[in-house]
């Protein structure tokens, strides 16, 4: 199973996840979500991993433009948007289409990627089970020490997805938290 973290906005959470064989670091360059991160810091922070596989995460608002220029500055090959984005396919790159809802037709799409952020009512939805099975999908959900099995048991996702949460002051980041999960399934 893969592994892809979001939204990282700390050297500590970026180092902790590039040693544990993270296969995708997401940095966010979306101005209007809380989690956003410079080009510059990210830079800063991708020099001191290994051989990282960055991914780009915008948002719904950004144009084919802004997304070009901050994925030429950052060079990156991956990048993370809606799944609503008016310019998707525009866009030539790998590709992580964000869905906020699992409801949502998407069966006639294709996609590198899906992130699907899921609720506990869609374990028993079998077209959503089914979507899961034949396409690459990284689930996200409230993942606890509890949880984290019997979700990737039933839904046998291609990767789970971790959003990182800011720290609350330099140095104090949430790894602790992330272990316990991770080391449940394995990382």
């Amino acid at each position: 199973m893969q592994l892809k973290i979001s939204a990282i906005t700390n050297l500590t959470d970026a180092r902790y996840f590039s040693a544990i064989g993270a296969h995708y670091l997401g940095f966010c360059f979306d101005v209007l979500n809380e989690n956003n991160i410079s080009i510059a810091k990210a830079k800063e922070i991708a020099n001191w991993l290994h051989e990282p596989v960055i991914v780009g995460e915008f948002g719904l608002h950004q144009s084919n433009e802004e997304i070009q220029f901050i994925a030429e500055e950052m060079q990156l090959n991956e990048i993370q948007i809606p799944f609503s984005h008016p310019q998707k396919n525009e866009l030539n790159f790998e590709k992580f289409l964000v869905l906020d809802d699992s409801s949502l037709d998407i069966s006639h799409w294709s996609s590198d990627y899906f992130v699907i952020k899921i609720n506990e009512l869609d374990i028993e939805n079998r077209a959503f089970k089914n979507f899961i099975s034949n396409n690459k999908v990284f689930i996200e959900s409230d993942f606890t020490k509890e949880n984290i099995l019997p979700i990737i048991e039933a839904l046998q996702p291609f990767g789970i997805q971790i959003t990182c949460k800011k720290e609350e002051k330099a140095g104090l980041s949430f790894v602790d938290e992330y272990a316990e999960v991770l080391e449940i399934i394995g990382f």
